[in-house]
């Protein structure tokens, strides 16, 4: 799903109007019908037969309810329109259609003797609220008698369904600001927004509906839009069938580098969730003394047993054998499990160095960069970095809330600054790559707190690089697959799943994929 911002919105609706030949007038009946199709669906015929409050605002988000309002009309509800100014401020379009509207029903102007208490009265009496007041350039605090407009909408107690973003909220931003309208429906259109996809605002969006205001391909392409929300409809289009004559060598040859002594589950799990994730081959690099249990726990996967130091961990002698191994193959999951040692972390650093394969990174192969994170940017292929804020937050001598607080500004800049792409795990995990792309996950959630469920994704994603996948899909695609399989799980036991099950449910989200 595309997102985007307010600017990179206005540039799609003037590509679509000002070189497309397509009217505004006709993107604003087509956006009014998609607003009240919502509607219908969402809410039953006797609750907006209470009647319906429309707050709109001067420009065309305020278009967009008022035209709305005329259709609800015509199905035989009477929506009350509330115009936050007056006449000759109204945009071009909101004009016409307030003008449309009078010889229909009420429209109150701001500039009217009692006009707040006819707003308050008729929210008292109304079904629903829909808000149109303010759209994607909010800048600021909003204030005056529009803060107060949204604190009588908030407190009304009544189901408010917002046009395409809850009034008060930034298109720009994913974080909230107050105040802001606490929307149970938001009818965005088309395309999503930042905050109306970020974890900060969920509850002030509610339920998001995307509707298709008909603006042509071009012209959202035109925009050059540098986010997207990963859902199934994205997904979707990486899971494909396999050639007839396909066979394991095709599939990709993946090295694991993990494990050390009490921690060899980490690397069973990397390896399962990089077979689970379709991967051909996979060779797990270990601590010669976890290749026993290894081979016991996980038989599909190989082993490549090196020396170990006196704690079980990776020696440096082990980098000979593993850049040449690494050179074999297709691509790295590197760092599950491998403890945190001076003479392994040396180890991981020159391995990251000098390997030339594809390599995604988590746990103690970031840990080994702790103090020289300046070492992130020298590699020569590609890279990619799945820390959780603890994690990030030790590179950057940051604490981990604050990484959380900062993590859409700190992993664009990252990205960019080690060349790789970044992945900040938790709840809507956020990724961005060198080039300035981003996206958010909308798969997974709090049942995934759970030893483990890390190594899974590392596998997946280094599963998928060496499947030969583009770095940064490999990255997003197991973000949203890692989730999805994790909801899959969640639907079946509820709380309390394994990593395990996560790693086994991957197959069934792929095959979910296939056919959506």
């Amino acid at each position: 799903m595309k997102v985007l911002s307010s600017s990179e919105m206005r540039k799609a609706d003037r590509t679509a109007i000002e070189k497309m030949g397509i009217p505004s007038l006709a993107l604003m009946e087509n956006a009014a019908k998609g607003i009240v199709s919502a509607i219908m669906a969402e809410f039953p015929a006797p609750l907006l037969h209470r009647g319906i409050t429309i707050a709109a605002g001067r420009g065309n988000n305020g278009g967009d309810a008022i035209a709305a309002a005329r259709i609800l009309r015509c199905l035989g509800f009477r929506p009350d329109v509330f115009v936050f100014g007056s006449a000759p401020d109204l945009s071009e379009d909101a004009l016409f259609q307030v003008k449309g509207y009078s010889d229909h029903g009420n429209v109150f102007f701001e500039t009217r003797d009692g006009f707040s208490r006819l707003f308050e009265k008729s929210l008292g009496r109304s079904g629903i609220v829909i808000d149109g007041l303010l759209g994607t350039g909010t800048r600021g605090g909003v204030k005056g008698s529009l803060a107060e407009a949204i604190r009588l909408i908030n407190g009304s107690r009544r189901p408010v369904v917002s046009i395409d973003i809850p009034s008060g909220l930034s298109g720009d931003l994913f974080t909230m600001q107050e105040p802001c309208v606490k929307a149970n429906l938001t009818v965005t259109l088309g395309a999503a927004k930042p905050p109306l996809v970020s974890p900060e605002c969920e509850d002030a969006v509610g339920r998001l509906e995307v509707v298709d205001i008909g603006l042509p391909v071009g012209a959202t392409d035109a925009a050059s839009a540098k986010g997207e929300a990963l859902d199934m409809s994205w997904a979707s289009f990486f899971f494909r069938d396999r050639e007839k004559t396909s066979h394991k060598g095709k599939q990709g040859h993946m090295l694991v580098v993990a494990g050390s002594r009490g921690k060899s589950g980490a690397a069973v799990l990397c390896a399962a969730g990089a077979l689970r994730a379709g991967a051909g081959l996979v060779t797990v690099a270990c601590p010669e003394g976890c290749a026993a249990s290894l081979c016991s726990c996980l038989p599909e996967a190989m082993t490549l047993p090196l020396p170990e130091t006196a704690a079980g961990a990776l020696s440096k002698e082990a980098l000979p054998a593993l850049a040449d191994f690494a050179g074999r193959s297709d691509a790295l999951a590197l760092g599950p499990g491998l403890g945190t040692g001076e003479e392994t972390a040396g180890l991981v650093r020159e391995l990251y160095r000098l390997c030339g394969n594809p390599m995604a990174v988590d746990a103690d192969g970031i840990n080994a960069f702790e103090g020289q994170e300046d070492l992130l940017r020298s590699h020569g292929a590609p890279r990619v970095l799945t820390p959780h804020p603890g994690e990030l937050g030790r590179l950057l001598r940051m604490p981990a809330g604050e990484v959380v607080k900062q993590r859409y500004r700190l992993a664009g800049e990252k990205a960019s600054e080690w060349d790789v792409g970044l992945l900040v795990k938790g709840y809507r995990s956020f990724m961005a790559d060198q080039g300035g792309r981003w996206r958010i996950n909308l798969s997974g959630g709090p049942h995934m707190a759970a030893p483990g469920v890390g190594d899974v994704l590392t596998g997946i994603v280094g599963a998928l690089l060496a499947r030969g996948m583009e770095p940064f899909d490999a990255l997003a695609l197991g973000a949203f697959w890692h989730g999805a399989a994790a909801d899959e799980a969640f639907a079946k036991s509820g709380y309390g799943i394994l990593a395990t099950e996560i790693a086994a449910n991957l197959p069934a989200v792929e095959s979910i994929g296939r056919k959506f």
